[in-house]
């Protein structure tokens, strides 16, 4: 009987904690979450460039002229991007984030071609990172990177 006696004392501290709780509540019809830290894009790379290509193999490669056509849909950005020498070329899938582009030069048959740079003004420089056929030449390079200087 104590026992019970005792549950019932603490019954009036249960109730008011449950109405403060939904007092604090009321009239809450929105839901938040964390901020998003995700830096939109700082501009807008569509359209034609064309600048330079300096390989990492300086010795069998050196400079070469260089072109991109890239479309940008939100963050998004899909194109081609193609060298004059040295052989580096093909479709560039990535995401702008701020002044930041990172993705992915693709070409048949390699593996590689992670691409990183950023965007100032109307100056577009990337650093490309080297190519491999791992069925052919395992982790050899056959296209080594370099660095991409474009301009509008």
């Amino acid at each position: 009987m104590r026992s019970t006696a005792r549950n019932l004392a603490r019954f009036p501290t249960l109730l008011l904690a449950v109405a403060l709780a939904a007092l604090a509540c009321q009239n809450s019809n929105s839901v938040t979450g964390p901020a998003n830290n995700v830096a939109a894009p700082a501009g807008n790379v569509t359209g034609s460039w064309s600048g330079t290509f300096q390989s990492d193999d300086i010795g069998s490669c050196g400079a070469s002229t260089a072109s991109a056509t890239l479309q940008q849909v939100g963050s998004t950005v899909t194109g081609n991007v193609v060298t004059s020498a040295c052989g580096v070329g093909g479709l560039f899938m990535g995401t702008l984030q701020g002044n930041t582009l990172s993705g992915k030069i693709a070409m048949e048959g390699c593996v590689g071609g992670g691409v990183y740079g950023t965007i100032n003004g109307s100056e577009l420089s990337l650093s490309v990172s080297d190519l491999t056929k791992p069925l052919v030449t395992f982790d050899k390079p056959v296209l080594m990177g370099g660095v991409v200087t474009l301009r509008r």
